[in-house]
């Protein structure tokens, strides 16, 4: 049983993104003549393990259920969608920070709006479990060849939210909701804990000169553009769009969630690990055919997160953060915070 951390530390390393372009080098394959109601099934049918005819019409189905909002590239542009979308988690979140004490950002909010959130864009039957069901199935996406049966009775329940259909489509969105639950959780992690330890969100000098260390996938971004810092946001509204896109942006070059992908060649042999890290956060999204489609919806619903953690002008209560022992992602183990 072969898990995808298990991969990536016998991957050789050091491998040029060039790979993610190039048509003799793919996705690691899985079996596909796999049973429903099992986690091989949902990996045999989508389009994070697929190649050829396969991953393009599987990529499309996802294309599809994201809607327009997928083709965009940037934060904050014209589609109602985006903005639907950062609203809506940004109203979530406020609920969810506003609970009085201290709250746990990452299993609380981090972990929960993402979620509940895309799965209403999504179509799917939202409940309280939804969010805890999608962590089940993506802590076992990875899992080659390993039986979890608690993942698997989660992705039942999710399908059924879906209309109960075991095809590509019902796949399709169950796969961008596990594709983007660690990440995004990490996005929005790694942003918050730079905005309530560093300096104001402002326009930054450029790419630092080390990144800190990255994450990887074939999920969710492109970075967003600097802007001008605007003063300390009226609690009872949202804090200008500017605040939130910078810390999405200087997150994305400087400590972003995904660190890496595998890819093998296509003739068949051992997987390679290609890095995700740039200076300029370029590749946080991945590049090539399996580059993220849901980029633009990470940004948004990250950003929305954010605007409220800002609105409220969240504090950490602790400094110190520890991440969670994945070689694939960087994300949060924990960020506990209480508000003014």
């Amino acid at each position: 049983m072969r898990t995808l951390d298990d991969m990536e530390d016998s991957a050789r390393v050091g491998v040029g993104p060039d790979l993610l372009t190039d048509p003799g080098w793919v996705v690691p394959p899985v079996p596909e003549d796999v049973p429903e109601g099992t986690m091989a099934w949902l990996r045999a049918r989508v389009a994070r393990f697929s190649s050829g005819g396969a991953h393009v019409r599987r990529r499309a189905l996802a294309a599809e259920a994201l809607g327009s909002l997928g083709a965009l590239g940037a934060l904050g542009g014209p589609d109602v969608n985006a903005e639907a979308l950062r609203d809506t988690a940004r109203i979530r979140a406020r609920e969810l920070l506003s609970a009085p004490g201290t709250v746990e950002v990452m299993t609380r909010v981090a972990r929960v709006v993402p979620a509940e959130v895309l799965a209403t864009s999504l179509g799917l039957r939202v409940t309280a479990d939804t969010a805890a069901l999608v962590g089940d199935v993506a802590g076992a996406y990875h899992a080659h060849g390993e039986t979890v049966p608690a993942a698997d009775r989660a992705l039942t329940r999710l399908v059924a939210d879906c209309g109960g259909t075991w095809d590509e489509a019902t796949a399709a969105r169950i796969g961008l909701l596990v594709q983007a639950y660690d990440a995004t959780a990490g996005l929005i992690g790694n942003a918050a804990y730079l905005a309530l330890t560093g300096p104001a969100p402002g326009p930054s000098p450029g790419p630092p000169e080390a990144p800190v260390v990255a994450p990887t996938t074939d999920s969710v971004a492109d970075p967003a553009p600097d802007s001008v810092a605007n003063p300390a946001p009226d609690p009872l509204t949202a804090p200008a769009a500017d605040l939130a896109a910078d810390l999405l942006a200087r997150t994305l070059r400087t400590d972003p969630p995904v660190r890496g992908t595998l890819r093998a060649p296509v003739d068949g042999g051992e997987p390679v690990r290609v890095g995700l890290v740039t200076p300029d956060g370029s590749l946080a999204f991945g590049a090539g055919a399996h580059a993220c489609p849901g980029h633009a919806h990470a940004r948004a619903l990250a950003a929305g997160v954010l605007d409220a953690l800002l609105a409220l002008g969240c504090r950490l209560v602790r400094p110190g953060i520890a991440y969670e022992p994945s070689v694939n992602l960087r994300v949060p183990v924990a960020l506990e915070v209480t508000w003014a």
